[in-house]
């Protein structure tokens, strides 16, 4: 991944591209035009004709427009790795300059993704070992959150887990199963009372439910400090109200849960018509809304699927990252921005005085030397994080 980054090109750079197809066949002609205006027009003598045409062409050469923006790509690749971001293509710090709402998954990324069980249901045929193991034997078959905090349960609490059948699982929904013969149902409950999440189970007809509760995650607070720069909304597949009472905990006013991985898409598409989305999430049911997104943050704990359909992967820390990342990209863009300044104003203030005749062509030279130079040791300074 990062060698196929260090290959890929900002929009920028393919302007620059754009510009020096258009520029370099420019200069040979503009060389040309002098020669032949001096050496015919002016009745200058050959060799000087010829040598003001070098000096044209010479001091015209685009080397530091094409050292610019790569030099300064290969510098942000080494920084971002060291701080634990891989950037899928250097695209995105275009497109990351242009952020103004930042959207967040809730459970495992604002959270902390565990789960405790707060109480079970009195069932007349189970106990809460029993009940516990048979949705532990199905939920081993998901990696969301609650299946892998309701397996850390069974094993704290030594139940065994059995082998389930006829396993399917509908993200966003739920899961069900067949374990020893039983029919197993998990679904999330769809009327919430209180800020913990529930599990309706059934094992064959009988209903029982699990209440689960959930911590934040201690990294969340960052988030209030990007309120100043960002729009900030929580989407989540949990219920409205334990959403809420996340969002009030950091000061996000724009907060939703009871959506499905469709109703995150929605929201995010809907969201777009009037910002520039950046979406951090780490789950199989935000893949979707990452990939929509016009920038997807997947972080450190994301599945598989999240960090394929993610444009930036968090390999270690989490939503402490999420600044570094915004500064990175404003401190590399900027300094592709200086370059191109500094390359600029030197062919548009030399190429005058070279067509004039008032250089000579090694004078030109060592004059394009030292503006690929500058470039260079601006590339090479420190970029802050």
């Amino acid at each position: 991944m990062v060698k196929k980054a260090q290959l890929s090109k900002p929009l920028i750079q393919n302007l620059v591209d754009k510009i020096t197809t258009v520029f370099v066949p420019g200069i040979i002609l503009l060389a040309s035009i002098t020669f032949l205006t001096r050496f015919y027009l002016l009745d200058e003598n050959i060799i000087r004709a010829l040598s003001i045409a070098i000096s044209v062409l010479v001091i015209a050469c685009p080397c530091a427009l094409g050292l610019a923006t790569p030099l300064v790509l290969y510098k942000t690749s080494i920084l971002a790795n060291s701080n634990g971001i891989i950037f899928k293509g250097y695209d995105i710090l275009e497109r990351l300059n242009r952020i103004d709402a930042l959207v967040f998954d809730k459970t495992g990324t604002l959270t902390t993704g565990i789960f405790r069980i707060k109480e079970v249901s009195h069932s007349i045929h189970y106990t809460k070992e029993q009940v516990l193991s048979l949705v532990a034997s199905v939920e081993q078959y998901s990696n969301h959150p609650i299946a892998r905090s309701i397996l850390l349960e069974a094993e704290e609490a030594g139940v065994e887990v059995h082998e389930a059948v006829d396993v399917v699982e509908t993200p966003g929904k739920g899961i069900e199963g067949i374990v020893l013969g039983k029919k197993i149902n998990i679904s999330k409950s769809l009327n919430l009372e209180g800020v913990e999440t529930k599990l309706i189970i059934l094992i064959d007809k009988e209903e029982i439910l699990i209440d689960l509760e959930e911590e934040l995650n201690a990294e969340s607070y960052v988030v209030e400090d990007l309120s100043s720069r960002f729009k900030l909304s929580i989407l989540s597949g949990d219920n409205d109200i334990k959403t809420g009472e996340f969002a009030k905990l950091l000061d996000i006013d724009d907060a939703i849960g009871n959506l499905s991985p469709e109703d995150k898409l929605k929201k995010i598409t809907d969201l777009q018509k009037s910002f520039s989305i950046a979406y951090v999430g780490d789950g199989i049911n935000d893949a979707p809304s990452l990939k929509q997104a016009d920038v997807g943050i997947a972080t450190s704990s994301s599945t598989q699927f999240a960090r394929s359909a993610g444009d930036i992967i968090l390999l270690k820390g989490s939503l402490d990252k999420i600044n570094t990342i915004f500064t990175i990209s404003e401190n590399s863009f900027k300094r592709i921005k200086q370059n191109l300044f500094l390359a600029l104003i030197y062919n548009i203030s030399m190429i005058p005085i070279a067509v004039s005749g008032s250089i000579q062509p090694r004078y030109a030279a060592l004059a394009m030397a030292l503006s690929s130079i500058s470039v260079v040791l601006n590339s090479t300074r420190i970029i802050k994080t």
